[in-house]
């Protein structure tokens, strides 16, 4: 990518201030991902094509919903350069346009394997980040930044700053939980009680992004390869939406919850799975 292609992206990015830093890395990503594809290192975004989109599409090895991801970013990005008056044309729209994604089902825990996670989990923090996870369903950025000024035990509230770009919430605790965060809350205030956030690592700090990815190992590593696909804390939020759903709590009220601003994208945890299905079917057959 030439100078004044990084000059773009910097520009760009800079625009969009009320986005999270995460968003902003992943934009940045996802455009510098797509230009350092092209072995033409003269490519810019000014003499980029509608067959380099093609090219890109068809040979770049991830998910074909990566692919569409990555190509809508771009898209994103020429509309915006053309609207600051940067760049004349987006050679790229017509393609992307055509572009439909897989719809998949999201992987979640069923109550069983979410109880023998529970019960697999031995290590003291871990079973706490765990059990959290599941009751509120909050994004691990939400988790990692929780302070302890924002969980109110009197009242069974915890107050969730969302960041730049989404909306600051509030999700609750059961009895259970509040009992296990009282319990953290005493054993981690030992360690080191200046810090102001909540979950710690065994040393008392803020959880690092290497930490997260050791407890997500250690996750995978006590179910033994028991669940067909990787757990991760995106997977413990969704088992969250679909357990709530499940046991009858509305769409609006989840999606409050969850923090989402489309009670579309909340929608999506409207699945059943084979055994509810199964009981379902034989419940009206015996009718």
């Amino acid at each position: 990518m030439d100078y004044l292609s990084k000059e773009l992206v910097k520009k760009y990015l800079e625009f969009y201030t009320s986005l999270s830093n995460d968003t902003l890395r992943y934009y940045k990503s996802g455009l510098n991902a797509f230009m350092k594809y092209f072995p033409d290192e003269n490519k810019s975004w000014e003499n980029l094509t509608v067959e380099d989109a093609i090219f890109f599409y068809r040979s770049y090895n991830v998910s074909k919903n990566t692919k569409i991801k990555r190509l809508n970013d771009v898209n994103r990005f020429y509309n915006w350069a053309i609207k600051q008056k940067y760049l004349v044309e987006n050679p790229i729209e017509t393609f992307v346009t055509t572009l439909r994604p897989e719809k998949k089902e999201r992987a979640y825990l069923t109550e069983k394997q979410f109880k023998t996670l529970l019960s697999n989990v031995k290590d003291f923090h871990y079973y706490t980040y765990t059990l959290f996870l599941l009751k509120t369903g909050v994004r691990i950025s939400e988790f990692v930044n929780l302070k302890v000024k924002e969980v109110d035990f009197e009242n069974g509230i915890i107050f969730i700053h969302a960041g730049k770009g989404a909306k600051d919430r509030y999700v609750f605790m059961d009895v259970e939980l509040a009992s296990r965060l009282e319990y953290y809350l005493e054993m981690r205030i030992l360690t080191n009680p200046s810090c102001e956030n909540f979950f710690v690592n065994k040393h008392g700090r803020k959880l690092a992004e290497a930490q997260v990815t050791k407890y997500t190992d250690y996750l995978n590593d006590v179910m033994d390869g028991s669940i067909s696909f990787r757990i991760t804390p995106h997977i413990l939020r969704h088992t969250f939406a679909t357990a709530m759903l499940e046991k009858g709590m509305d769409l609006k009220s989840l999606s409050l919850i969850l923090g989402h601003d489309d009670i579309k994208t909340t929608s999506q945890y409207l699945h059943k799975n084979k055994e509810a299905l199964q009981k379902e079917y034989l419940k009206a057959m015996a009718r």
